[in-house]
Parts: structure tokens; sequence; C-alpha cells
């Protein structure tokens, strides 16, 4: 019987890091309405939180997306770990704002800077084949986390309440991220072995090799790099408003609160399928192709959100936005191997993911403010619809350029 390739190992370790690492993100939206109605907070204010994280988290990412390129993932991720898993807990004791920002803006920032960068570039240096596929299925831990992160959390809120959903939160970091971070390793050298693929097949390996590729400073000169930051700009964008507001927004409008919930659910159920078949595809068609397809997607979706008044309308959204979005979210990692090599891919993904990152730190609170001044979030995501559309116009720019050779 032949022995699982250690490969395999860290991506069956990577999925359930990054399912709980997802829980961050996907599980805030279900705290805002409960959080602003016991302390009178609007929500505008309160999505700044998440805003902080993504703009701390996203240039200390870059420092750890070096760091990895250079010592590995593990001892990241072990900080990553304790530090967010700490950052839960502190939550579930807070009384005023500012309590919010300095936890979101700081301990859960940096800890979320150590872990998805250092995790998602570790796994292509493990594969000359089927590299896209183990990409797809190292995202589908996000998804996983979003399937089971806002239901969890709208469960313990109405059994307990939001107290004690933070610290089961805390708790699931501690004892679940920090053991796990444990089997992560830089490449493949590490323990004396070759990429899986390279050691069945020398004759046909996959062209990129972890030594080809740009450095940093000549990515920062393509236009490729510039189209592909503006995209993920414009999907992060897009990203946070619909995560934080569309439970709020479904409540808001009569639909109860586990219902609103399992929208979210729903959405990062169908975003499996759509991971997974990202490296399946893009393995077929290159990176480029699968992010305009996802983005024509993603821009139908949004365009019947508009007119989305029933739970089934919701239902029918989050299934397809969920498909469409999980088709581009690999491509994070995907499209910069693709385009620039894996020489300096952390350190290139970390800054182009911090790209995205602004996007998101603008568009939630953005969202917010737009209800605070208006009662609803209608124009919020007419927005959303009109940056989907224009990453569809970066996506068609971007096909029409040459991959220069590494």
């Amino acid at each position: 019987m032949k022995r699982l390739h250690y490969g395999w190992v860290m991506v069956i370790g990577a999925i359930p890091l990054l399912a709980v690492q997802a829980l961050t993100f996907y599980s805030f939206g279900i705290f805002i309405r409960p959080v602003t109605q016991q302390f009178n907070w609007e929500r505008g204010a309160l999505s700044i939180a998440i805003s902080l994280t993504m703009l701390v988290s996203g240039p200390l990412s870059i420092i750890a997306g070096r760091l990895s390129d250079k010592y590995g993932p593990r001892l990241l991720l072990t900080a990553s770990g304790f530090l967010t898993g700490i950052g839960f807990l502190l939550m579930s004791r807070i009384s005023e704002l500012w309590h919010v920002y300095l936890i979101f803006g700081s301990i859960i920032a940096i800890g979320n800077s150590a872990s998805v960068v250092p995790l998602t570039t570790a796994i292509p240096r493990w594969f000359e084949k089927k590299r896209g596929m183990a990409l797809g299925l190292t995202w589908t831990g996000i998804g996983l986390g979003g399937v089971t992160g806002p239901l969890l959390s709208q469960w313990l809120i109405d059994t307990f309440d939001w107290r004690w959903a933070y610290v089961t939160l805390g708790i699931a970091n501690l004892v679940i991220f920090i053991p796990l971070a444990q089997l992560m390793r830089r490449d493949p050298a590490q323990i004396g072995l070759k990429p899986y693929g390279a050691e069945d097949d020398s004759d046909n390996l996959n062209p990129l090799s972890s030594a080809e590729g740009v450095t940093f400073q000549q990515a920062l000169k393509s236009a490729h790099f510039w189209l592909t930051g503006m995209m993920l700009f414009c999907l992060v964008f897009i990203g946070q408003i619909i995560i934080n507001h569309l439970p709020p927004h479904a409540m808001d409008i009569g639909i109860p609160a586990t219902v609103a919930a399992s929208f979210i659910s729903l959405y990062a159920t169908t975003s499996l399928v759509g991971r997974n078949l990202c490296g399946f595809i893009t393995d077929r068609i290159g990176a480029r192709w699968m992010m305009l397809i996802g983005f024509v997607l993603i821009t139908t979706s949004l365009v019947w959100l508009l007119f989305a008044s029933e739970i089934w309308m919701f239902y029918l959204f989050a299934s397809l936005y969920g498909i469409s979005f999980g088709l581009i979210v690999p491509l994070q990692t995907l499209m910069p191997g693709e385009l620039f090599g894996l020489k300096s891919l952390g350190i290139i993904t970390a800054m182009l993911m911090f790209m995205g990152n602004i996007g998101g730190a603008i568009g939630s609170p953005l969202a917010g403010a737009i209800f605070d001044a208006t009662g609803d979030y209608q124009n919020a995501f007419f927005i959303c619809a009109g940056f989907a559309a224009l990453a569809i116009i970066l996506g068609i720019i971007l096909l029409r350029i040459k991959i220069k050779k590494v």
C-alpha cells in the first residue's frame, strides 16, 4: 500500500485550521444586532471593528508572508491560534465601543495576519501535480467555517447569550488551532521529501517550481499585479458587506434570526462546491479565465439580491453567490502563482490580499453607515453590484495582457 504523501497531510490539517480562522469574519455579522441593541451603538460604528482587523492585518500579513517564505508557517500559525483565541475571550467582557476596536484592531488582527497567507502559500510548495486541486481543497476550510460559524454563533446567542458565544469561539481557537499548527511545514525538503508528483513522473511536472518566478519588486512593476489587486479589492469589498450585513438586513424585514443566519451558512456551503470546482477548472483553463467567470456569476447574484424580499429568494441568492464566490477564493493564491511563479509567492500573495483587505475595510462600515442614514441596505447592495461589474471589466483587460515568462 502506497504511503500518503505528506503534502496531503498538510491539506488535511489546513482545512480545519482555516475553518476555525474563518470564524472571525463569518460570525461577526451574527453579533451585530444583539451587541448594538444592548449598548445602543450604531451598526456603522461597530462595523469599524472588522475594518480595523483588515487594515491592521493586511500590512502584517506582508511581513508574515516574508517570514513564511523564509522559515515556514508553523510558529506563525501557533501564534495566530493563541492570539485569536485570547481575542475572542476578551470580547466576552466588553462594555465600551473602544474595547471592541482595541481587541479587533490589535489582538485579533495580529492573529489573523499570521494564518491565511502562511498556510495557503505553503501548500503550493508541496505539489508539482494537482496543485490546483490541493489549493481548492485547502480553501474549503474557510467555507466549512462559514457553514458552521453563523449557525453555531446564533445557537449560542439564543441558548445562552452573545458573551458566552464569544467564549466558545475563543476556546475553539485555542484547542483546535494550536495543535494542528504543529503539523505544518514550509516545504518537502524540510522532511526529506520531494513535492507530490515529482517522485512519480519527472518528465511531466508542473513547470512552476518553487525556485522559479519573479521577485516582489518585479511583480510590483507589472500591470497584472495591480489589475489583480483591484479585482480582489472589489471581491472583499462585496464579501464583507454580504457576510456582515445580510443577516441583519434579513432580520430587519421580518425574517427570523435563525433563518437569517442560515443564509450565510448556505452561502458558505455552496461556496465549498465553488472552491473545489475552482482547482479542477483552473488546472484546465487558467486562473484569469476562472476569475472572470466568477465575477460574472457574482454580478448576476447581486442583481438578484436587489429584488429579494422572501425567504426562498434569499436562499437562491446565497446559493448562486456562494458558488461564484467560492470559484474565486482559491485564486488569491493560484493567480499569483500563475502570473509570478512561486519564488516570492508568500509576500506577493500577502500584498494582493492586503489590497483586498482595504476593500473589505471600506465596505462593511460603509454599508453600516448607509443603513444608519437611510434605514435599509438597498443602496449598499446596489454599490456591490457596481463593484462586481467593474471587476468584470478589469478581468477582461487582464486577459488581454500576455504573461511574461518567469
